[in-house]
């Protein structure tokens, strides 16, 4: 029995078979963390949803209906043709806009969660060219100029506020709610007479609007100019396109888009509207999300993937002092030192709910390393040994702060890791006879 308990090959195997076994604990505690992230999004969408989604300004368009005429399918060999009318629908997109939008943000909190709310007044200028008939297609029978619609878009039409208007050539008109567009849902709409056409209108709109997180403007004219500008000073600018001038200061940000119809997939004048078309329409917005810059999940999402490391590393270091120390461990001081990783990740993420990323984990690491270092000193019958593991540990936690920290790096800064510290293993042991380990105290 005291042989084969001091083999290097079957501690070694043993030791192997505990790391694997690892997996199933720290499998679980990964499922732990993407539940608890789950709820904070529900948490998130529940606020949202009783006070505005992530919006998305679309338009304004205007919307002309014309008939179509189209022949009638006959069974007879009669030379007459006769007709069927068809009513479509021709959406025609401004000339210029200008959008300026001002977000004030506000946290609200449900239970531990919380979730980026803003106010924003936005203000539209911009020119449409009136349409004539040869915008029309040829089989174009007849255009309803007096039933004209002027169309603007919004993703939550939930958040719209009491302060909307619209003026025309001058002049303010009623707006009403839904766009009356199958491919533009949520939004608001205004009737508009044509009949009497000028050969270009200037027109104004100011919006109030609440939203969740993200806000965003698609460049629907042929020339676009889009500024926002918020108290938050967190800024991810999204979409089809960055900022031209972009500032960020710890009081908010100010962004600035110019562009033109080039630099999109759908033209400025839509004959056929479908739902491909509208898709392209809103995948070209461009805009801003207000994020949380201390996303505590997935932190500890990301550490997890490198917790086996971490646990071998451990197995290898007290391997090491057994080498070295002349006393052996007991698979279930293993089991211990391996139970404390695994509680790491537990305390962190439970801790990071309440007092952030950054305090928790210095926390979970102090406490870990400290309770490895005290136990360590005490089955190594070494207070020196003890000191010298504690340490190990906070270098170890402190090293993987810095991984997580800087996300581009991470491999790079895994892999010179992963290396240094397997030639300092070679280093210490290349001397070792691994064939006599454990054969003095056999004798």
């Amino acid at each position: 029995m005291i042989k084969i308990q001091n083999s290097v090959n079957f501690r070694l195997v043993i030791l192997g078979l505990m790391a694997i076994g690892f997996l199933i604990p720290l499998g679980l505690v990964g499922s732990l963390i993407g539940d608890r992230h789950r709820s904070s999004e529900e948490a998130v969408e529940e606020i949202s949803s009783k006070w505005g989604g992530n919006q998305v300004i679309a338009g304004p368009f205007l919307v002309v209906p014309y008939n179509v005429r189209i022949p009638k399918s006959s069974n007879d060999n009669s030379k007459k043709i006769e007709w069927d009318y068809e009513t479509h629908y021709t959406y025609f997109l401004p000339e210029e806009i200008r959008i300026t939008g001002d977000l004030k943000s506000e946290i609200r909190k449900r239970s531990i969660y919380q979730a980026v709310l803003y106010n924003g007044e936005i203000q539209v200028d911009g020119k449409f060219k009136i349409p004539v008939e040869a915008d029309f297609p040829s089989e174009t029978s007849y255009i309803y100029w007096s039933d004209v619609r002027l169309v603007t878009s919004i993703t939550d039409g939930k958040g719209l506020g009491k302060e909307i208007r619209f003026v025309w050539s001058g002049k303010e008109k009623n707006l009403q709610p839904g766009t009356e567009s199958p491919y533009f849902p949520s939004g608001f709409h205004a009737d508009l007479n044509l009949s009497e056409r000028e050969s270009s209108v200037k027109f104004q709109m100011h919006i109030s609007l609440k939203g969740s997180e993200s806000f965003s403007i698609v460049p629907v004219g042929k020339e676009n100019t889009v500024q926002i500008s918020s108290d938050w000073n967190d800024p991810s600018f999204e979409g089809n396109l960055l900022p031209k001038d972009r500032t960020i200061t710890e009081s908010g940000f100010n962004a600035v888009w110019e562009s033109s119809y080039f630099g999109r997939n759908y033209p400025q004048i839509i004959r056929s509207m479908d739902a491909n078309t509208a898709e392209l329409i809103l995948a070209s917005a461009n805009g801003v999300k207000l994020i949380i810059p201390a996303d505590h999940y997935q932190k500890m999402e990301r550490s997890v993937k490198y917790a086996l490391l971490i646990l071998v590393t451990s197995f290898t270091l007290f391997f090491l002092l057994e080498v070295f120390g002349g006393i052996i461990l007991h698979p279930i001081q293993y089991l211990l030192i391996g139970s404390c990783m695994v509680v790491f990740y537990i305390l962190n993420l439970s801790l990071s709910e309440h007092l952030g990323f950054v305090l928790s984990y210095s926390l979970a690491s102090l406490a870990v390393s400290s309770l490895i270092g005290y136990y360590a000193a005490s089955v190594l019958k070494n207070k020196k040994k003890g000191v010298l593991s504690g340490f190990f540990y906070i270098c170890l936690y402190t090293f993987l702060y810095v991984v997580l920290s800087s996300e581009d790096q991470a491999l790079l800064l895994g892999s010179i890791a992963v290396f240094v510290l397997l030639a300092i293993v070679m280093h210490f042991t290349r001397k070792i006879d691994w064939y006599s380990f454990g054969k003095e105290r056999q004798d």
